[in-house]
């Protein structure tokens, strides 16, 4: 079965199931670097919030065997759990006062998103841009977020100059940034419990949280910055201070490879590896371990003390 042909099979099974009260619809969906997603949009009346449900995951299961039963129940399974019984009231969002004080920015790739870039506001930041979005603060929609269009900027009467300079203020304290080894990193992929003992924290007078590695060189020669929700941490690298704390804790000028859009690594300059084979790299990580909605660049960056700023390489 193509994947057209599931997707409507799948659309009318939903629709029988839950009847004439709920319509049940195909969204195409544009996500980061042009990645568009299907999905199944369930639509409720007197309720202002509609669950979508992608499924592409959903057709890769089926082609490898699973029943379009058992498919069907999972969705409707997934549609239940994040129904809404009433309106949510928009006015955390719609009224700019109240909006202000929760919008932060990320980074994502300038040439891949140029056709969304037309309708959202940005500044250019090397082969990137920054952009703006709303951070939910409702229990309701976990680490839901806004993007912030230009519409809502004429809705809310103020310009990418005002977004930039409240994400600039917002974004470090709501998204502390992070910073360990990339072996601690390992260690909680393989769900240790090391940032349970010998954790140093410090905190200063941004907001910032400095999350410190076991040891003060890491084996793997490599470490990570983000942010503590890991929710497009590559932006830490624009937090004030920061490249100049990481100075301090590498020791010296340092490489910085975008592992995406939530996190870049950073490697010590210490001459024993080239440029050319980090941007290697970086393209060969790209092509097979990252998510294309995930990538943030095929490009390495350097940060040099003397001129206090980055460099695309």
């Amino acid at each position: 079965m193509k994947i057209h042909t599931f997707i409507c099979h799948v659309l009318q099974k939903m629709q029988e199931e839950l009847g004439e009260d709920i319509k049940v619809s195909i969204q195409d969906v544009t996500k980061n670097n042009g990645v568009v997603f299907t999905g199944l949009t369930f639509t409720q009346k007197n309720v202002n919030i509609s669950p979508t449900v992608y499924l592409e995951d959903f057709y890769e299961k089926y082609r490898e065997g699973t029943a379009m039963e058992d498919i069907i129940k999972e969705i409707r399974e997934i549609y239940e759990k994040s129904k809404l019984d009433q309106d949510i009231d928009m006015e955390f969002f719609t009224e700019y006062e109240k909006a202000k004080g929760r919008i932060v920015y990320k980074l994502i790739h300038y040439d891949k998103n140029r056709e969304l870039l037309k309708n959202i506001p940005h500044r250019e930041y090397l082969d990137l841009a920054i952009v703006y979005y709303y951070l939910v603060d409702m229990k309701e929609f976990a680490n839901a977020t806004i993007l912030i269009h230009n519409k809502h900027l004429d809705y809310w009467k103020v310009d990418e100059s005002e977004l930039y300079r409240l994400a600039t203020e917002n974004t470090p304290k709501l998204l502390k940034m992070h910073f360990c080894g990339m072996m601690d990193v390992l260690k909680e992929l393989t769900e240790e419990d090391f940032w349970l003992e010998d954790k140093e924290k410090t905190e200063n007078d941004d907001n910032r949280v400095f999350m410190e590695a076991h040891s003060e060189k890491d084996a793997t020669g490599m470490y990570v910055l983000s942010n503590v929700s890991r929710l497009y941490g590559a932006s830490a690298i624009l937090y004030k201070g920061v490249l100049d704390y990481c100075y301090e804790r590498l020791g010296g000028n340092f490489f910085i490879l975008p592992s995406s859009v939530h996190e870049v690594i950073l490697v010590p300059d210490e001459g024993q590896i080239t440029r050319e084979k980090l941007s290697q790299m970086v393209r060969e990580v790209n092509a097979t371990q990252v998510e294309v909605q995930e990538q943030l660049s095929d490009f390495v960056y350097y940060y040099n003390a003397e001129n206090r700023g980055i460099v695309r390489l």
